[in-house]
């Protein structure tokens, strides 16, 4: 018995000295082979520890990516913690399964929404303000979204137009329809907005807000000019 126990630990010893010994690059031939849509950079430092300058996955572009071996996470399917740092900040958890199923969990993000938007190749129409993303859990692949459990808030909201920084902060429950990924906006904001936004997974982008600021206010005023006035005299209808 105690002779087995030396060789399990050895054999421990010896796999724990080849992972920290390994070259990154050997990351980003895996990366590559189990996701093949999927473009990675340059990378430095080492299996267990280490950094890739730039990844293209989706249409969005991130740079400034940081990892560290989870050994429990393999058993969960999400063995790297990650980091990012281009466009926005964040940090969570992630893995590739054997269907090339890209997972997430416990993600958070914060960023700009011109900067966000900008990489996702969507125009910003001049509009800017500060965003988070919670994700819970998420599961896409080339196919689109699988599963998804999460929060997008707009925390602030600047612009050309008068009173568009009222509108913020709006907050929106996400998840998949149709392999799309879909936004629930929560009308518990002060120009009740409210809706529901789908994005595909080729970045198209459809769907219906409504706005319902107080009439008088600047805003009010200023989608009146831009939209007309509400048939009903209080909704503005925005159609993606």
């Amino acid at each position: 018995m105690t002779r087995r126990i030396w060789i399990f630990t050895g054999l421990l010893f010896f796999v724990a000295c080849l992972v920290v010994a390994t070259p990154a690059w050997i990351v980003r031939d895996i990366l590559i082979k189990q996701q093949p849509a999927m473009a990675v950079g340059n990378v430095s430092g080492r299996v267990w520890s280490g950094e890739l300058d730039v990844v293209q996955y989706q249409g969005i572009t991130l740079s400034g990516i940081s990892w560290t071996l989870r050994p429990w996470g393999i058993f969960s399917g999400l063995p790297l913690a990650i980091a990012v740092t281009e466009p926005v900040t964040g940090e969570g958890n992630i893995g590739i399964g054997s269907d090339e199923t890209l997972h997430l969990h416990s993600v958070s993000v914060d960023g700009q929404l011109e900067r966000l938007l900008n990489a996702m190749n969507f125009p910003s129409m001049g509009f800017d303000g500060g965003i988070t993303l919670v994700l819970d859990e998420a599961q896409i692949n080339a196919d689109g979204c699988q599963s998804l459990s999460g929060t997008l808030t707009l925390n602030s909201l600047s612009g050309d137009v008068e009173g568009v920084e009222t509108i913020a902060p709006v907050s929106a429950a996400l998840r998949c329809e149709n392999k799309r990924i879909v936004l629930d906006i929560d009308e518990n904001n002060s120009a009740k907005v409210r809706g529901v936004v789908r994005i595909s997974v080729k970045g198209h982008m459809n769907g219906q807000l409504l706005l319902t600021p107080d009439p008088g206010t600047p805003l009010f005023k200023s989608l009146t000019q831009f939209m007309g006035r509400p048939s009903n005299g209080k909704d503005f209808v925005l159609r993606l």
